[in-house]
C-alpha cells in the first residue's frame, strides 16, 4: 500500500489503524524512502499492543512528516476518500451508508457530511424505490467529493 500521508493522518486521528497494523505502516514508510529510529523501531515490533504503538507514535509521526489533525477534519477526509472509492469502483452506495453514518457521528455532525451520514435514514423511511434511492445516494457522494473544504 502506498504511504498516503493525508489518509494516514486521518486514520490515526480517528483511531482507524489497529496497533497490530502499525509495523506495516512503518514498512510502507521505509519503502517510501522515509527512515529514522522511530520508523525502524515501529517496523520491528511484532503484533504490538496499543501501549507499545502509542510510545513510538509521536516520534514516528515526526520522522514520517505526519501532522496531527482534528477528528472533524479526519472524518471529512475519510468520508471523501471512501465516497471516491465507492463511485470509482461502481459500488452500491447504500451498502456503505453505515460507514458514512459513523464518520458523520465521529465528526460531531459536521454539515458537509450530513447528507451522506443520513443515508441510513433515507433507507429506513422507505419512501423512495431502491433504484431511486441508489441514484440519490450516488448524487450525495458525488457532491461530497466535490464539496469545498
Amino acid at each position: 500500500m502506498p504511504f498516503d500521508r493525508q489518509l494516514i493522518e486521518a486514520k490515526l486521528a480517528v483511531a482507524r489503524i489497529d496497533p497490530a497494523e502499525m509495523p506495516g505502516l512503518a514498512w510502507d514508510a521505509l519503502e517510501e524512502g522515509l527512515d529514522g529510529p522511530a520508523i525502524r523501531r515501529l517496523a520491528a515490533l511484532d503484533r504490538p499492543s496499543g501501549w507499545q504503538a502509542d510510545q513510538v507514535m509521536p516520534a514516528f509521526m515526526a520522522e514520517a512528516g505526519l501532522k496531527q489533525i482534528s477528528v472533524q477534519e479526519a472524518s471529512i477526509r475519510l468520508a471523501r476518500h471512501r465516497a471516491s472509492q465507492v463511485l470509482l469502483e461502481g459500488l452500491d452506495p447504500l451498502a456503505h451508508s453505515n460507514e458514512f453514518y459513523m464518520l458523520w457521528i465521529d465528526s460531531g455532525h459536521v454539515r458537509v457530511l450530513q447528507d451522506a451520514g443520513c443515508l441510513n435514514d433515507e433507507i429506513a423511511i422507505g419512501q423512495k424505490r431502491e433504484a431511486e434511492l441508489s441514484e440519490y445516494a450516488r448524487t450525495v457522494l458525488e457532491e461530497l467529493v466535490k464539496s469545498p473544504d
